[in-house]
């Protein structure tokens, strides 16, 4: 595994612009027994059990169909651990074929594949018996990795191999809202540790597979401001907020180390050397911004909230819509010095009002970023309403409605938008063989 790899070209010569839609395959697959399973029979959700979702699973071919007649070139997905290895060391090869199916299925269409290989959900032998807190998760996840990119073969060229890392263990480890549930500084920092190594690991594995791969990380980033511009308490906490939660991920892939601090007491620090250099991209989730204040109402430390400051109204699930701060940290994740892609962007619109000028402003910025920053694509989330974790089937952040009953797509009026919208960034691309600004 240690020998010299061919290094890849991103983005591909063949492709040098993504435009497309994302999915994960909890919130879109259906009837998926994992960790998040046993959390909704637990009562620890608000929106109930997923169940069948939007029914993908059988239908993944459909909405790829969907995606291409809406201008999308590229299609982000995740492959169910649960599915793949429902037992320690026991692979089904069926579900294994079913990913590689629609792999191919992407590539005969024209539709990039980007696979995400953690999206949150664990099989439920995973954390009794090789939990992030201990060593052998790495091994884990890696022969996971192995063995899911052996399956899809050469046509999948994109992996995202985890997909917001530091949301997974603050969630998980650090305020138990999320599988497993801890709320443990030590357990947490010693997640985020195997996380990562994981990730290297896997990179390695996955390169030996497929040489010419590109391997990536889906990295979630936040605004975060003061909530009285005047006090420096506030000023101070939004500061540290945005050093640990924006830059802290971006300094272990650059270093191979980490050193941060989450109030009041909780550190995270580690090394792993051979995460240097293992990302060939970077990919961005944004969504909003969050005002900080401290001390807070009812945390001492500080509470955050969001705030409509920017007058464009809240989303339906009350984020703040904020596309200049798009563009800023768009930038600051360029200082990583490696190919841009937006593997997440969106918000929930019920009633699809806000829907096109959301896709408009933040393309601008997306556009405007692209002049001097190797930015190379926009995935927005979602294709479809789905299953949106503790919230239920509530939030609508689907450019395509999807019927409770039957299952039936209808786009809205907004994937009108989204297509017009494609087709200018992608026309954007010179007609030559690409090379990098």
């Amino acid at each position: 595994m240690n020998g010299p790899v061919s290094r890849p070209a991103f983005p591909h010569p063949d492709r040098p612009r993504l435009w497309g839609v994302a999915v994960s395959h909890y919130q879109v697959e259906g009837d998926d027994p994992c960790d998040w399973t046993d959390w909704e029979a637990a009562g620890r959700t608000n929106g109930g059990p997923c169940g069948r979702a939007a029914d993908s699973w059988s239908r993944y071919e459909d909405d790829a169909s969907l995606a291409a007649s809406l201008g999308a070139n590229a299609f982000r997905f995740s492959v169910s651990w649960s599915r793949v290895e429902p037992r320690r060391g026991e692979f089904d090869d069926e579900a294994l074929a079913r990913y590689r199916l629609f792999v191919d299925h992407l590539s005969s269409i024209g539709l990039e594949p980007v696979v995400t290989l953690l999206h949150y959900t664990h099989p439920r032998w995973f954390h009794a018996e090789t939990p992030w807190t201990t060593a052998s998760s790495v091994d884990a996840f890696a022969l996971f990795a192995e063995r899911v990119s052996r399956a899809l073969g050469p046509a999948a060229r994109l992996y995202t191999v985890l997909n917001e890392p530091l949301v997974f263990v603050l969630g998980g480890f650090l305020d138990g809202q999320i599988p497993p549930g801890i709320a443990d500084g030590r357990a947490a920092s010693l997640a985020l540790g195997h996380l990562l190594a994981a990730h290297a690991q896997a990179a390695a594995r996955i390169r030996h597979v497929t040489p010419g791969v590109a391997i990536g990380v889906a990295h979630n980033m936040m605004a975060f401001v003061p909530e009285r511009s005047w006090n420096p308490l506030d000023r101070l906490l939004a500061r540290h907020a945005d050093r640990l939660y924006n830059d802290g991920l971006l300094e272990a892939f650059r270093t191979g180390r980490w050193d941060f601090l989450v109030p009041p007491f909780t550190r995270f620090a580690g090394r792993c050397d051979d995460l240097q250099g293992s990302l060939d991209f970077l990919g961005i989730n944004f969504y909003s911004r969050l005002h900080l204040r401290s001390p807070g109402r009812s945390r001492f430390a500080g509470d955050f909230r969001y705030l409509d400051r920017s007058g464009r109204g809240l989303t339906d699930n009350g984020w703040e819509i904020v596309p200049e701060a798009f563009e800023a940290l768009l930038r600051r994740a360029s200082s990583l010095d490696l190919p841009l892609l937006v593997t997440e962007n969106g918000l929930a619109d019920a009633d699809d009002s806000r829907r096109s000028p959301f896709l408009e402003d933040h393309v601008a910025a997306l556009e405007r970023v692209a002049v001097d920053v190797p930015l190379w694509g926009y995935l927005h989330w979602s294709l479809l309403d789905n299953f949106e974790w503790l919230d239920g089937y509530g939030p609508k952040f689907g450019l395509c409605a999807v019927d409770p009953v039957t299952f039936q797509r209808h786009p809205r009026p907004s994937a009108e938008t989204f297509r017009r919208l494609g087709r200018r960034f992608l026309e954007a691309v010179p007609g030559r063989e690409f090379t990098r600004i």
